[in-house]
């Protein structure tokens, strides 16, 4: 068990956001994607144990740091809103909602373009970002 400044206890392997029990405490006290781990033997720690920095930015800083994404495919942009809460594919402003979905790793999987679930399509991305 590890502790913050606040005295909060991080048992590893219990989830971080009651949503959400795909992100859990690791062994360091961090947060981390259970569904999706990194692998920093098979990759290092330059995209925090993740292939590539679009990987990394999807499956990392949106899904368990709750950063917007920002990305591009075939020429279209998309935006999507992390919240505690939920995840919603949005306008560019990030104020208005299009489709909810309970939380990040559920948008990753469920939400579609041409037919393709967002994870089959991370290595074919263009101008992927945390905002």
């Amino acid at each position: 068990m590890n502790e913050n400044e606040e005295q909060e206890i991080r048992t590893p392997g219990t989830p971080v956001y009651p949503n959400n029990p795909d992100i859990v405490w690791d062994l360091n006290g961090y947060p981390m994607n259970a569904k999706y781990p990194p692998d920093i033997e098979k990759y290092g720690d330059d995209y925090h144990g993740y292939p590539s920095d679009e990987h990394e930015t999807i499956l990392y800083n949106f899904a368990v740091q709750l950063y917007d994404l920002r990305f591009s495919y075939k020429g279209k942009n998309y935006y999507a809103l992390s919240e505690k809460d939920y995840v919603a594919l949005c306008d560019d402003h990030f104020t208005e909602e299009y489709e909810i979905y309970p939380n990040a790793n559920a948008f990753i999987e469920n939400f579609k373009i041409d037919g393709r679930p967002l994870i089959d399509l991370i290595d074919e991305l263009e101008d992927v970002e945390p905002v």
